[in-house]
């Protein structure tokens, strides 16, 4: 049984949607919150959760999936007794207090794998200081989905995401493994965690784009108005996209630092080598219709990215196929994004997670090792205009870490197969 901590949540009730249209049994799990509650109660009083899509090439429309023998819950002893893996489907700075919570319930006994979806930066170490280290994490770059939740009883998947990295953080066994890889087949696996620490997107689209449009987002709110995040915000705002590009880059150099290969990196970036194996993967795209098949094709054409941290363009190209133009700024390439096209929503999240799990330990890392933080350190000085850093959830600061525990983590040292 496949288990979902937060199944209210958009991602969460995605993921529940998602697997039980593809007959996996599943459990939810929501908390006693207003919101948790109104979920519960609509899917158990229907019998099952509808799933929507938009029109897209699969033919795929809204259609009732019954629970069967799948259930949702608000025993958090259920959830945890039950699952062979826990997906987190929650912002992620609000991992260790899910985590406690578990723990309290019996998560130690029965040693049920944690999926975080997404981690974000450095989240295992500190999910370690609960659980000891060595508990088996799986940690995604990504969300699998872009969703949302109009309805209580609904699960909109906008779009399911063509490709991502999980790294395997801990102590797994090969079963366990096997399970995430029928699971995920389109998620190149590996157990080097810079992939998905130093790979975090999210810490580079979302709080600087958020709070340099801030009095834009909330006239907007204040008047009912739509504020498309990623076209008014970025698309339609050069300036943004540039301070973006900066942070990126920042988050490039410690890769490279650390000696991981890099692509796009300003001043080497491997441009011919990407456009071949990008060409090389949608040769072999063409070979084959089927869904599954599509998504173990893209999966072993990205398997160079096992070791590999890229640009947020060369991300839109294998994440989206926004096929890459090299020089082309980002913000043209977040223009042609079509997910992003279809007004995607400000969400207070950007700030509260993404800087706390994201742009913060991204940026304390780079000041370490002696590189350039002046773009992250204008954005964090706009935070805190806003904002009281006493106030954030989940800061991970990295202060509680040695330089060279660090390097042994992103490198992978804590994963061994048992």
């Amino acid at each position: 049984m496949i288990g979902i901590n937060t199944v209210s949540s958009q991602s969460g009730r995605a993921y529940f949607a998602d697997y039980l249209k593809n007959g996996y049994q599943m459990i939810g799990y929501a908390r006693h919150s207003m919101h948790g509650t109104t979920f519960i109660n609509a899917v158990s009083s229907a019998g099952g959760i509808y799933m929507d899509r938009p029109q897209n090439k699969n033919q795929e429309s809204k259609v009732f999936l019954p629970l069967k023998d799948s259930r949702v819950t608000q025993d958090l002893e259920e959830l945890v007794s039950n699952s062979e893996l826990i997906i987190l489907a929650e912002p992620s700075h609000y991992f260790v207090q899910s985590v406690k919570e578990m723990v309290e319930a019996g998560l130690l006994k029965y040693r049920v794998p944690l999926v975080l979806s997404p981690s974000r930066t450095f989240s295992s170490p500190y999910l370690w200081e609960i659980l000891g280290e060595g508990y088996p994490i799986a940690c995604f770059s990504t969300c699998a989905y872009s969703c949302k939740a109009p309805e209580p009883d609904v699960a909109y998947i906008k779009r399911r995401k063509r490709n991502w990295i999980i790294s395997l953080e801990g102590e797994f066994y090969e079963s366990q493994i096997g399970l995430l890889q029928e699971l995920f087949p389109q998620a190149v696996i590996n157990h080097i965690p810079a992939t998905t620490s130093l790979g975090n997107v999210g810490a580079i689209f979302h709080p600087a784009t958020y709070l340099l449009n801030y009095d834009e987002i909330k006239r907007c709110e204040s008047s009912g108005k739509t504020f498309s995040f990623y076209m008014d915000g970025i698309a339609a705002r050069p300036e943004v996209g540039e301070v973006l590009e900066a942070i990126d880059q920042m988050r490039l150099e410690i890769a490279a630092w650390f000696g991981y290969p890099v692509f796009g990196l300003k001043r080497k970036p491997f441009e011919e080598q990407w456009a071949e194996l990008m060409q090389n993967m949608r040769i072999k795209e063409k070979t084959d219709e089927n869904l599954r098949e599509l998504r173990r094709i893209r999966r072993d054409s990205l398997q160079i990215l096992n070791s590999s941290i890229t640009s947020c363009k060369h991300w839109l190209d294998y994440t989206y196929g926004v096929k890459r133009i090299p020089d082309e700024p980002l913000y043209k390439a977040i223009g042609r994004t079509p997910t992003y096209q279809k007004n995607s929503v400000p969400q207070e999240r950007y700030v509260n997670e993404d800087i706390s799990t994201g742009l913060l330990p991204l940026r304390n890392m780079a000041a370490r090792f002696g590189i350039d933080t002046s773009a992250a350190d204008y954005v964090l000085e706009i935070f805190q205009r806003y904002y009281n850093f006493e106030d954030a959830v989940g800061v991970r600061t990295l202060n509680e870490f040695s330089d060279e525990y660090i390097k042994n983590y992103l490198q992978g040292k804590y994963f061994k197969l048992i």
